[in-house]
């Protein structure tokens, strides 16, 4: 079954259609702590904030992501790279909240480091999972 299918369905459109929170949300994480990183800002609350909304916004990603899974799993829908996709956007998740709850007992420029560095990883595991699925990368774009 083509990747046509995942735009028929609610989760599939949820999941599909999400990923921009996602992205959008991560270059905003990504932005914010590197600003702090340079000691541009020493507002902590915003960098906080934004990585608060990358792991929000991750977290509905895998959680349609899952659901999602599970309605193509019913309907024997499966196809090459959805179990290394799933596997990777769930390490992807835990790698971010491992960080970031290891970044809240950090003092400031370690807390900066430590956000940057669970952005710049769980993107990139997310990345690569989507480029294991049929279509692969085109899916960005």
């Amino acid at each position: 079954m083509t990747s046509e299918y995942m735009l028929r369905t609610f989760l599939g459109f949820a999941h599909s259609g999400w990923r921009w929170a996602v992205v959008l949300s991560a270059l905003i994480a990504f932005g914010w702590a590197l600003i702090r990183l340079t000691g541009k800002a020493e507002d902590a609350r915003l960098t906080r904030f934004s990585m608060l909304a990358f792991i929000i916004s991750m977290d509905m990603q895998v959680l349609f992501g899952l659901l999602h899974f599970v309605e193509r799993l019913s309907l024997g829908a499966i196809y090459d790279g959805i179990w290394l996709h799933l596997a990777l956007g769930v390490v992807a998740l835990g790698v971010l909240h491992g960080l970031s709850a290891r970044a809240r007992r950090q003092e400031a420029q370690a807390q900066a480091r430590t956000h940057l560095m669970a952005v710049v990883v769980s993107f990139a595991l997310a990345f690569v999972g989507v480029a294991t699925l049929v279509g692969g990368l085109p899916r960005w774009l």
